[in-house]
């Protein structure tokens, strides 16, 4: 009877074990990847999730991107938008890109939530648009591109598909340069409980002034000086809140540091310092014009975040002048007090 209890014990306490680690695993990693599937013909455009910058893309013929989006994902509504120009050609004269809605303008959108634990997937087919030119408007279709019928609910995602549609302008793309064009928007609900950004919350709205532009080029010259002098823990200071945020949302790294430290492309002693171990060479601070108001700034967030393009921060590939630039593209956020903050890295994932 004692070997007996004393086997269940063990058993017991195996198991307690078994659970503790299972839960702890649990807690590491959030499991869940979330894409949105974008499909367009005769626009190029800007995407954005609850008002953060995702990728953009200049191939006006046709483009076919499936970028991540949990990072700019929250629990419950959300709001896809993308921002787009049906560019048409260009002035001679003025060189302005000039832009229309007319029959070759398609857009398809979808968004994808994966258990990737247990390969289990979910898709909502949110729209899919194609333009007339007879009606003036564009005609909503009921089926997905490869025929199946749109999908508006998922056992943890659902939208009603209705979309609003505007005029917007200066659209800024990579290169920082600009078009206008049209904002596309169309809301949906998550249910998944996705932990906020570090900014939010703290962050202060803002808004466009000299003043407020002086001080982003001051913020980047801040984050550029340390890469400079090599304080890769500096660095790792400012940015672990993004990081950490990035590990438990995208990877199965334990913690920031592993994240940085372990990753292919170097830690921080290898990527933010003035001579990459890739050879890349950071270029100097950038020789800003006299005045900021010709800076393409970009709000985002809300007016929560903000960032300049083309992205200061850029180390060039060798050989020298090879034309080939690696970017940090961040993008800063302001508290009560004045201070500046990295709020988001801005990739394009």
């Amino acid at each position: 009877m004692g070997n007996l209890l004393k086997g269940l014990v063990g058993l017991l306490f195996i198991t307690m074990i078994w659970q503790e680690r299972a839960m702890a695993e649990e807690r590491t990693n959030f499991k869940m990847l979330y894409h949105a599937y974008v499909h367009t013909r005769g626009a190029a455009w800007s995407l954005r999730v609850n008002d953060i910058f995702v990728r953009d893309n200049i191939d006006v013929p046709y483009a076919d991107y499936s970028p991540n989006i949990g990072l700019q994902l929250r629990e419950g509504r959300n709001t896809l938008s993308l921002l787009f120009s049906p560019v048409t050609g260009q002035n001679d004269e003025t060189g302005e890109y000039e832009y229309s809605l007319h029959d070759g303008v398609e857009i398809d959108i979808a968004i994808g939530r994966n258990k990737w634990t247990e390969n289990k997937n979910e898709r909502l087919h949110l729209l899919r648009l194609r333009y007339s030119e007879e009606k003036g408007r564009f005609e909503s279709l009921d089926e997905t591109a490869g025929g199946e019928p749109r999908q508006l609910t998922q056992p943890h995602m659902r939208s009603s598909g209705d979309w609003r549609l505007g005029e917007y302008r200066n659209i800024i793309f990579g290169g920082g340069w600009t078009l206008n064009g049209y904002r596309l928007d169309i809301a949906f609900r998550l249910d998944d409980a996705i932990p906020p950004p570090d900014w939010q919350g703290r962050a202060v709205e803002l808004e466009d002034t000299p003043q407020l532009r002086r001080e982003l080029r001051e913020a980047y010259r801040r984050i550029h000086g340390l890469i400079e002098r090599g304080d890769g823990e500096a660095i790792f200071q400012e940015l672990e809140p993004v990081w950490g945020r990035t590990t438990y949302m995208l990877t199965t790294k334990e913690n920031a540091r592993s994240f940085i430290d372990e990753s292919d492309l170097g830690g921080l002693d290898d990527r933010f310092v003035k001579e990459r171990s890739d050879g890349a060479v950071l270029l100097p601070e950038p020789r800003w014009e006299e005045s900021p108001e010709h800076d393409q700034v970009e709000f985002m967030a809300n007016n929560r975040l903000v960032r300049i393009r083309p992205n200061p921060i850029v180390w060039e590939e060798p050989p020298e002048g090879s034309g080939s630039f690696i970017a940090f593209p961040v993008a800063f956020y302001r508290t009560e007090d004045g201070k500046w903050h990295v709020g988001e890295v801005v990739n394009n994932l």
